[in-house]
């Protein structure tokens, strides 16, 4: 079925007339007649019966233009959307970033493409760099905010910015108060750090090293806001990267280890850019824009 004809036989059973609808299809009166005539030929029914200059639907035609309208509009809807998609101003992206990049930095640029882009649909996970680079590597992200993935994952990665450790305390904490805090400071308090997978609890262990680790009595918790909210109760200190943002309402500091310079890498993980969409790439554009320097604590 010539998807032309049905187009021409909705607007004849439309308008009632061949010579209205070929002006509204900007046709020939005689490319109406014969497009009609071979979609009658090609069902093996009658879909007009002619009254004087009138053209009457049959039966089997009113039933035609009631599925023909559904199905052009249909169509219409589906070239508009496949439109959209191309152009980024619909579809869906599906990333995730590690914390508190996250919560620090993406959460105000993800609500901005938003606002922007209401038809696209976003989904934004938190995650660890590992499990980040793996799933784009499989697929099921379409690019990730994370450190720099294993070369095995054969992914592309664009560095963004550079995360460095340091210290969370009360701000009434006796370590608040040097204008030096070290590593060996830290003996005999309380130091909170995240979990062996995350990439900042690598970072960490891999700058005090194996005879660090012996003197200073680390216990593990898994969110940098709990953290957070344990320091700020009085238990503890905290390892964090170094964003103002986590200092609560001016009654934590984040300083940095005089003795130490752990940094990282954070950026951009994705599979080869042709296999993205263009809401993706658009996403990814915006994202850039933390790469920028921004005010850090310390």
């Amino acid at each position: 079925m010539d998807l032309r004809a049905l187009k021409t036989f909705e607007a004849c059973a439309r308008l009632g007339h061949f010579l209205k609808a070929a002006e509204e299809l900007q046709y020939a009166p005689s490319t109406v007649t014969l497009q009609i005539q071979r979609l009658e030929a090609d069902l093996g029914a009658s879909l007009f019966l002619r009254d004087g200059k009138r053209m009457i639907v049959t039966e089997a035609g009113r039933w035609l233009q009631q599925e023909a309208a559904a199905l052009l509009k249909s169509i219409g809807t589906m070239r508009q959307t496949v439109s959209d998609i191309a152009a980024g101003e619909s579809g869906s992206v599906r990333f995730a970033a590690i914390e508190p990049v996250a919560s620090q930095q993406l959460a105000a640029v993800v609500a901005d493409f938003c606002m922007k882009r209401p038809d696209v649909d976003v989904s934004m996970e938190v995650s660890g760099s590992r499990s980040i680079a793996e799933r784009v590597r499989d697929g099921e992200l379409d690019f990730g905010i994370c450190s720099a993935p294993p070369a095995a994952l054969l992914l592309e990665f664009e560095p963004l910015i550079e995360e460095r450790l340091g210290v969370m305390l009360r701000k009434s904490h006796p370590l608040a108060g040097r204008d030096r805090i070290e590593a060996r400071d830290l003996a005999g308090h309380a130091v909170l750090v995240k979990e062996p997978t995350c990439i900042y609890r690598e970072l960490w262990d891999k700058a005090i090293g194996p005879t660090g680790r012996d003197r200073i009595a680390c216990r593990e918790v898994g969110s940098f806001y709990v953290i957070q909210r344990m320091v700020k109760a009085g238990f503890g200190i905290g390892i964090v990267p170094m964003y103002s943002g986590l200092e609560q309402d001016g009654s934590l500091s984040i300083r940095p280890l005089a003795d130490l310079e752990p940094v990282v890498q954070v950026g951009l993980a994705s599979r080869t850019k042709p296999l993205l969409g263009k809401a993706a790439l658009s996403l990814m554009e915006a994202v850039r824009g933390i790469g920028e320097p921004v005010p850090n604590a310390g």
